[in-house]
């Protein structure tokens, strides 16, 4: 039975979330495709439930030394600390959560992480965008906001984010049976450590880091393909260097050294190239003191206000003026804590891996182990990779069945537009893809995709090619964005023709000659000067007048204006894009300014009117 200590849930809520727990937990449940699923037609208690289902059929909550009530009470708090934001809320968390399950169980990215990398992974998607205000880092920088004061401009919401969930894990106290749990698999991990690497995480998901993400996606790729090569292979590349066949002299033996060792040094310096130019790096660790993970380091979020212990074995960075002078006093407790984590680390080394593919051994006297196997990635490297994939689940709208990704689509255009509102009202200026009146949905759509996700994802299928249907569902996705704009622009040349002619509102009950044109405001209301004009002829000897009437419609004959207005609405069609024809302008200038009948057949009338007049 569910129970809660900090939060309070409905007896009916919590025997729902309980009986989906047990349903998805169980290992005959067959999980749907998780690329289908949606979060926004769902119900909070069912939420939760997924969630604690899916972390239950990974062992996650047994791996860091929860129970599902206590991981429960710490969702709840994480789903309040999300703000009822159009795209960045609590639903937007748990898809991301949900992408991140699928990948790790569908994609083989379980076999390049451990059980308590998954974790983690979790645990940092689901608070990757808690607090967040609905406005971006842009404008909390332009407009000088708490947040961007108190995080000096630096991943200003992913900063937040950390220091929410940082109190919420000290709150729950989540984390405080870590070490015991995960040393029991053989897995043991600090909480410092955890803390540290959720931290990492969703730091990385500010999209400043995106293409350094990208290119640590195509270095570990050459790394792991590196490690895979074939021992074969390697025999045969070794077997270019054998010796001569033919019994060698004195000097040749003395030549044939030299020659070896200058072979040697060459290969050697050419494996310190390779091995210089591959390789992952700390995303943060070429900032500075300016980093955004330097925050965390002179103001803590953790139990007994220690710094975690992985920041304390980072390289010293140069100190910025922000950092006071009580680092000196600590410098003699940081070298003795230091030592103590390098051994830590040496141990982990040996014992993280892959989590889900422990091997379970029960020994006659009933005891159980569990063997990792071996693993061909370093801790920070697998660290680097949970950051890679949770950007990746991050940007992964784009790759989702269509009803799916337009549904996000729509809910990211409304917060963007509402920020290009706002940046109006301060008198700031509009960022990028947010100003309502000049872009449109399916700009922003396909420039995403071709941009940013197209080229991330390809590595990333390179890497995990069971992700390749992902890449599938954006090209079909990006014809759905250019079908899109080919309506919204045959519903916008129909909606001028439209918009050319008198509201049907406005004209009286008895047919009358309306016709299509352009509409003008003039001092007496609203008039439409005809597309077509015709010259008619009226009267007789003295009185006989020429002038520029509708076209195809008598004055005295309104009788066939039914029959006319038919036929013109079947025109339309073949109209209708009259305005991509190179000499329309022309045409329907010479249209609108016809010949006068009053001056010779060179001259014509001008109709251009005044700028505030169209």
């Amino acid at each position: 039975m569910l129970i809660l200590r900090h939060n309070t849930l409905s007896s009916e809520d919590l025997f729902k979330i309980e009986c989906l727990m047990i349903k998805v937990a169980d290992p005959k449940y067959i999980v749907q495709d998780l690329q289908h699923f949606t979060v926004l037609d769902k119900s909070r208690a069912e939420l939760y439930g997924y969630i604690l289902g899916f972390l239950e059929r990974l062992g996650l909550c047994e791996s860091i030394g929860v129970t599902p009530s206590e991981f429960l009470d710490f969702l709840v708090d994480v789903d309040h600390g999300y703000l009822p934001n159009a795209y960045h809320s609590f639903y937007h968390a748990v898809d991301v959560a949900i992408v991140l399950y699928h990948m790790v169980c569908q994609y083989d990215v379980a076999s390049y992480i451990s059980r308590i990398d998954i974790a983690a992974l979790m645990i940092a998607g689901l608070c990757h965008d808690i607090g967040h205000p609905g406005k971006n880092n842009n404008f909390q920088v332009n407009l000088k906001t708490d947040l961007a004061i108190r995080y000096s401009n630096k991943s200003v919401l992913e900063s937040y984010s950390c220091t929410i969930t940082m109190d919420l894990l000290t709150k729950h106290k989540l984390l405080r049976k870590l070490e015991k749990a995960s040393g029991a698999l053989g897995l043991p991990t600090s909480e410092s450590e955890m803390r540290t690497g959720i931290i990492k995480m969703i730091l990385a998901t500010d999209m400043i880091f995106h293409y350094e993400l990208q290119e640590n996606l195509a270095n570990l790729l050459e790394i792991i393909t590196d490690e895979n090569v074939g021992q074969e292979q390697v025999m045969q590349m070794r077997s270019s260097l054998h010796k001569p066949v033919l019994p060698s002299t004195k000097e040749e033996d003395e030549d044939e050294k030299e020659c070896s060792h200058h072979n040697h040094t060459q290969q050697q310096s050419y494996s310190e190239e390779q091995d210089a130019e591959i390789q992952v790096k700390d995303i943060f660790s070429s900032q500075g003191a300016k980093s955004a993970i330097s925050y965390f380091r002179r103001k803590s979020y953790f139990e007994e206000d220690t710094v975690p212990l992985c920041l304390k074995t980072m390289p010293v960075l140069p100190v910025s003026p922000e950092e006071d002078e009580e680092e000196d006093d600590d410098d003699d407790a940081d070298h003795n804590n230091t030592t103590t984590t390098t051994s830590t680390c040496t141990t982990s080394e040996k014992h993280h891996s892959s989590g889900v593919d422990l091997v379970t051994i029960t020994t006659p006297d009933g005891k159980t182990t569990f063997t990792p196997p071996n693993y061909i990635m370093e801790p920070q490297q697998r660290l680097i990779l949970c950051q890679i994939i949770l950007h990746a689940a991050d940007i992964s709208n784009a790759l989702r069945p269509w009803p799916i990704c337009l549904s996000w689509s729509n809910l990211v255009c409304e917060e963007f537009f509402l920020q290009g509102d706002a940046e109006q009202e301060h008198g700031l200026k509009v960022s990028p893809n947010m100003d309502r009146n000049q872009v449109s949905q399916t700009t922003i759509g396909l420039q995403f995709g071709d941009f940013v996700v197209s080229p991330y994802f390809e590595i990333f299928a390179a890497l995990f090619p069971k992700a390749d249907e992902l890449l599938k569902e954006l090209a079909a996705n990006r014809s759905q964005w250019i079908k899109m704009e080919e309506e919204l622009q045959d519903n916008k040349d129909q909606e001028e023709e439209e918009n050319q002619r008198l509201p049907s509102s406005m004209l009286p009950d008895r047919p009358i000659i309306n016709p299509s044109g352009r509409r003008v405001s003039v001092a007496a209301g609203m008039v439409v000067i005809p597309d077509e004009l015709e010259e008619r002829t009226i009267g007789s000897g003295k009185y006989k007048r020429k002038y520029w009437g509708v076209r195809s419609v008598s004055h005295s004959d309104i009788s066939d204006l039914k029959e006319q207005l038919a036929h013109r609405e079947r025109n339309e069609v073949i109209r209708r894009r009259k305005s991509e024809e190179p000499n329309f302008v022309n045409s329907r200038r010479l249209k609108l300014t016809p010949m006068s009948p009053r001056t010779s057949a060179t001259t014509k009338r001008s109709t251009t009117l005044p700028v505030g007049q169209k």
